[in-house]
Order: C-alpha cells, then sequence, then structure tokens
C-alpha cells in the first residue's frame, strides 16, 4: 500500500463491522511437540527483545523450568523490550520513512542536524508515546487518550511543543491548542506521514486508524462495484459516496470518522519551509478546521453511528469498542508469533483479549501471556497436516539482527556516507535500520512506504545481508578480544583466541552454542564435535592463524540457521 489510500472507497466495504471468523475448534493438535524449557526462553527472549538470553539465565531455566515467568518479567522492563514496542507498532502504523517529499528541513533552525535525526525524531513520536505507555505499565488504552505527547529537541522546534531538557531528551509534554486527550490521534506527524490528499477529505487517514486500531479495513470489505461512477469528477464521487448504495454502505461509517480529521492540515508543504516562505513551528493543527466536513464530506462526525465529540471523544470511543482490545491482542500474538492475523487461533485470541482486558489493558502482561502460551511455545507438529496452523520456527528480523549482533559481539554495523537528503547529510546509519543506504528491506524489513510487510522466511538478499553482518561481527569480535584483558571480552571469556589447547577451544565452542544458538551443550557434546571440526578445518586453511580460524568459525555460527531462527 502506498501512503495514501486513494478516494476509490467505492471498491472497499459493505457492513459497518465485519463478522468475526468462526473459531478453529480444534486449534491444538493432539500431535504437536512444544520447545524444551530452554528453547522456550530463547524464543521468548528474541520476541520480546531481539536479544539472546544470558548463558545464566539458559542455566536458570534448565535447572528449573518454573524461573522463567520471573525472567520474563525482568525482559518487559528491558529497554530492548522498548524497542520492539516501537517495532511491533511501526508495522502497524508505517511510520518510519525516509521519503524526501516528507523529511523537514532543519538547516536554517538546527545548522548541525542530520537527516536521520530528523526522521528518526519526527517519525518516532507516536512510536515513543506507546513505548512510554507501555513500560510505565498504564493502561494501553491510553495510546488514544493520553493528554500528552512525547517531544525531543527537534519534534518541539517543529511543533512548536515546550521542551525543556537537553535537545537530545525525549520528554513527555503537553498539547497547548486544546486539540483533545487523544495520545497518537492528536500527533500531527501520523497524519504528515498519512497525508490527505485531493479531496480525499482525510478517508485515507480514517481507514489507517480503523485498520490500526480496529482490525477492520474498508479496503478489505466485500462490495459489489458500481464502475459506472465517474471518478474524475469530484461532484459525482461526491453525491456518489451519499446516495449511491454501492457506495454508502461504506462510507456511511468511514466519512464521519474522517470528519474528526479536519483540524489537521492535508498535507505540510516541506518545500515552503526549505526555500523560506514557511517557518518553524509548523501549524499542523487548525482549531478553526472542525467544521470543514460542512463543505467537503457533508457528514458530521461519528464513531461507527455513536456520538463522539472531538478528538477526545473519538479516542475514548475507539478504548472503548470491544474491536480495540481484540485488535491488539491480534496484532501483539502476531508480531510475536509471525503469524498472520488472518491465521491466529480464533480461541486463543479470544483467551488473550479476555486477559488483557482483565488486566487492565496491561500491554506487558499481554505480551507476557503470549510467551508463556502453549501456542508460542510450538516447536512442530508430528503430522503435516496441521504444521501451517503453528507457530513454528521464527526468522530474526533486520532491527533484531543489530540487537543480537551487537549484545552477543558488541558490534554495530554502521557505515559514514556522503548521502544526502532533503540538503542535508543523512548521518550515519545502522545498516541493518536503514532503507537509504542499508539494507533493512533486503535482510526482510519493511520501508513503511513502498515495502510495507515482512517476509520471515530465508531468501537470497537476506541471506546475503546475514552473512556480511555475520562477517563484519566476527572481525571486530575477535581482534576485540585478541587484545583486553578477559573482563572485558565479549565472547572469548572462556578461552583466549590464541589457545591451543583442544579441551579449552572446545569449551569455547560450548559456550558459543549457548550464547549465540541458545543452547546448552557439553564441550564433548555431538554438537560441538561438528563446530570443532569447522574450527579445525578454518585453522588448517588459515595456515594455523588463531584469530583467522575463529573468525571463520563466528561468520559460520553466526550467519547459521539456529542463530537467525528461534
Amino acid at each position: 500500500m502506498r501512503n495514501f489510500v486513494p478516494l476509490l472507497f467505492l471498491a472497499a466495504c459493505t457492513a459497518d463491522v465485519p463478522p468475526t471468523p468462526d473459531p478453529d475448534p480444534d486449534p491444538v493438535s493432539p500431535t504437536v511437540v512444544h520447545l524444551s524449557p530452554t528453547q522456550h526462553l530463547s524464543r521468548a527472549s528474541m520476541a520480546l527483545r531481539g536479544v539472546r538470553p544470558s548463558v545464566e539465565d539458559l542455566r536458570a531455566v534448565d535447572a528449573d523450568p518454573a524461573v522463567l515467568g520471573t525472567i520474563v518479567d525482568r525482559y518487559l522492563g528491558s529497554p530492548e523490550f522498548a524497542e520492539t514496542i516501537k517495532e511491533l507498532h511501526n508495522e502497524t502504523l508505517l511510520l518510519r520513512i525516509e521519503q524526501a517529499t516528507l523529511t523537514f528541513p532543519m538547516t536554517t533552525v538546527m545548522p548541525a542536524a542530520t537527516a536521520l535525526e530528523v526522521n528518526d525524531s519526527v517519525f518516532d513520536e507516536s512510536l515513543r508515546l506507546i513505548a512510554d505507555i507501555v513500560m510505565t505499565d498504564q493502561p494501553y488504552t491510553k495510546i488514544v487518550t493520553a493528554d500528552y505527547t512525547m517531544a525531543n529537541g527537534i519534534v518541539s522546534t517543529i511543533w512548536g511543543l515546550p521542551h525543556t531538557g537537553p535537545a537530545n531528551a525525549w520528554e513527555r509534554t503537553p498539547w497547548t491548542d486544546g486539540r483533545g486527550a487523544a495520545g497518537i490521534l492528536s500527533i500531527e506527524s501520523l497524519y504528515h506521514r498519512w497525508r490527505s490528499t485531493g479531496f480525499n477529505y482525510n478517508r485515507g487517514r480514517a481507514n489507517m486508524i480503523s485498520r490500526g486500531l480496529l482490525c477492520h479495513d474498508f479496503l478489505h470489505s466485500d462490495v459489489d462495484i458500481d464502475t459506472s461512477v465517474d471518478l474524475a469528477d469530484p461532484d459525482v464521487v461526491a453525491n456518489a459516496v451519499v446516495a449511491n448504495p454501492s457506495c454508502a454502505g461504506c462510507h456511511q461509517t468511514l466519512d464521519p470518522v474522517a470528519s474528526y480529521l479536519f483540524p489537521f492540515r492535508g498535507q505540510i508543504n516541506v518545500n515552503a519551509l526549505a526555500n523560506g516562505t514557511d517557518t518553524y513551528p509548523v501549524g499542523g493543527y487548525v482549531k478553526n478546521q472542525e467544521m470543514r466536513w460542512q463543505s467537503t464530506n457533508k457528514r458530521p462526525p461519528l464513531f461507527f453511528g455513536v456520538q463522539a465529540t472531538g478528538l477526545a471523544g473519538l479516542g475514548r470511543a475507539i478504548a472503548g469498542d470491544p474491536r480495540f482490545a481484540r485488535c491488539t491482542a491480534q496484532r501483539f500474538a502476531s508480531y510475536f508469533t509471525e503469524v498472520p492475523l488472518d491465521q491466529l487461533s480464533g480461541p486463543w485470541v479470544a483467551k488473550l483479549q479476555a486477559a488483557f482486558v482483565g488486566s487492565s489493558f496491561s500491554a506487558k502482561q499481554l505480551a507476557k501471556a503470549i510467551v508463556l502460551s502453549d501456542e508460542f511455545r510450538v516447536s512442530h507438529d508430528t503430522d503435516s497436516a496441521f504444521a501451517e496452523k503453528l507457530v513454528g520456527t521464527q526468522k530474526v528480523r533486520p532491527d533484531q539482527l543489530s540487537r543480537m549482533i551487537a549484545d552477543l559481539t558488541g558490534f554495530a554495523w554502521t557505515t559514514t556516507t556522503t548521502a544526502r537528503l532533503r540538503g542535508m547529510p543523512y548521518g550515519t546509519p545502522d545498516l541493518l535500520k536503514s532503507d537509504m543506504v542499508g539494507f533493512r528491506v533486503l535482510g526482510g524489513g519493511i520501508d513503511s512506504y513502498f515495502v510495507t510487510e515482512p517476509v520471515h522466511t530465508m531468501n537470497a538478499t537476506s541471506s546475503l545481508v546475514a552473512k556480511a553482518a555475520a562477517s563484519a561481527a566476527a572481525e571486530f569480535v575477535v581482534e576485540h578480544d585478541a587484545t583486553v584483558p578477559v573482563a572485558q571480552r565479549t565472547l572469548f571469556t572462556v578461552a583466549g583466541v590464541g589457545a591451543t589447547n583442544p579441551t579449552q577451544i572446545r569449551a569455547q565452542l560450548a559456550y558459543l552454542h549457548a550464547r549465540i544458538y541458545g543452547e546448552l551443550v557439553e564441550p564433548d557434546s555431538p554438537e560441538v564435535d561438528d563446530t570443532y571440526a569447522l574450527f579445525t578445518d578454518a585453522l588448517a586453511a588459515a595456515n594455523n592463524n588463531m584469530r583467522r580460524a575463529w573468525k571463520l568459525t563466528l561468520v559460520g555460527m553466526l550467519a547459521d540457521f539456529r542463530s537467525l531462527f528461534y
């Protein structure tokens, strides 16, 4: 899907609320095989944090599987979980983009700002608000009812928000123009990303809200298209969405939601900011435009037929809609299991929804319920007929791969570049998180603009990206650990890079199995036999150069299926 939804909601829907699919009467097969406790811990750690569990955590769960829940609680309070929350919601809201047409120029206001800093600040505002709500364990409904947003120096400069801390510090800040307490629904950058073009009249924005927060996509509903409507004539279209049964069935609920959004400018001209004909702060919210629906779509603001006043009323109506809780359970479960929304088990989603509501809408408790569930810890099914309905093995996303490699080796795969965007230096990107000069899409991720769905299988490009990242990380960590004291080493904590004793080398390899693969094995195990054979072959190929041999071994381990899947 592109960055706007065309006017053609004529091909969208016939019903206000789609019926709930019949749940699978037998969601768990009798022949299902579950992960071992340590495998379960490793999957939970990767899903929640994007990093492998420590060896200490693996040993604790191996000794007593009952401690897994306590360890998960600790993971839910980590900075890595906050990053996961932002990534999860970015897949829904599609905010993290690098497009010149949406990039604010900062050269006259903040001469030192890079394009990365500007885009990361502007388009992370909504994601940081959500993460703040989740990490402080506020009710998740606050994402559409909060009376504050998050801002750093760049965000405050662009929108004119109060900000008292250092320029790079994110802090809670209120809106000062009476727009209403509606969480992300009150944030200009959300609508800057989802522009309303021509006489679309916020319909694309309204569908984004419905799709993202209620899992009700007007564009995916059944409708008999009336091909006689002249879509090139605005007057004909305006009449059709009211009087034509083929169109009105959808627009009678879509357009009233869109009517809440007229105070937000349809588009912000960043070129005007660049050439000086417009200045900061940008007036993205124009309160006196609230009644513009009277001269456009001619439908007063309503939420699926329910009276709700202003943005704050819209937010409260969404928060109180049972579809909001169900959609949240679906999106969290889908993200943490890499199973499409429409393939999730109906009974499981219903159980998660009930637990979510019962926990006073705690997103942390929802995440915990998912990763501790039997559905999440499925390994495989011995009956192939059931295999497609299971969670199964999950592929590491590019953002997760970046964190995992950094955690394992201390290496950040960054680069210097002379690229410029909107006249600004691009900055120093993480190659696994950048689209303009990096490999996020090639690694299976999304750019939130042209590529909006991730790839959860290994293909040629994601394999090449993984191998290149593994090679760079292996080079870094071996050289680092070979030259520092034991206490400062990252991976070679059992045996040094220069150790030649086979017993020591095997012990080090067993440790690497635990750190990289999340598996506890003995130094004399068959698993280590295979890796030791790889090491000795690498040593021979490297003419007994120990550093080179360890680099080759680590490339093989970091790019192995057991590292890239969980």
